[in-house]
This record gives C-alpha cells, structure tokens and sequence, in this order.
C-alpha cells in the first residue's frame, strides 16, 4: 500500500467556509476516482505553533493509482484557493509493490 500524506497551511484570508469546501471536496474523492482509496484529514489540534494547519492522509494500491490520482478531474477540481503552501511525501507500507 502507498500512503500519501500531506500538511498544509492555508492562507490567512481563508475562512471556515473556504475549509470546509476544501474538506468536503476531498471528502468525495473516493467516490469520484475509478479505483479504491482511502483519505483521512483533519485541521490542526494547535498543540505545537509550528504545525501546519490541516492534514490528509491517503490510502493507495501502489504507485500507478497514486499516479492516476493525481491527474485525475476530480482531484484537479479540489478549490486550492485559499492554499498557502502544502509539503507532502509518499511511502510504502506492508507487503505491496516498493515502486513509489
């Protein structure tokens, strides 16, 4: 399995609703894209003042799905308006292909 994680932060123009489209658009991913995958986020709990705003962790097959999602429409469609800045990083975990 590849997991997909990100942080990002947004900028300070966003507003709840400007959070809540983005998370209600990532939301919907699973049902929109033609393969399975899996997407927890959440904002920040504001433990640490140095923590990035928001997080979203996905589950992929391997490599070819991640790769598929990423130029997905759906995935395209996601509102970045309000996205100040984003860092991710892909990984392998369990028995799957070590590809990424």
């Amino acid at each position: 399995m590849l997991l997909h994680c990100l942080t990002l932060r947004f900028t300070d123009a966003a507003t709840d609703a400007d959070v809540e489209a983005f998370r209600d658009a990532l939301a919907a991913l699973p049902d929109q894209v033609p393969f399975p995958i899996r997407t927890r986020q959440g904002r920040d709990l504001g433990e640490r003042p140095t923590n990035a705003d928001y997080a979203v962790v996905t589950e992929f097959a391997d490599a070819d799905d991640f790769r598929e999602y990423l130029r997905h429409p759906a995935h395209l469609a996601v509102p970045r308006d309000h996205v100040a800045s984003v860092h991710s990083v892909q990984f392998v975990v369990g028995d799957g292909p070590t590809d990424a």
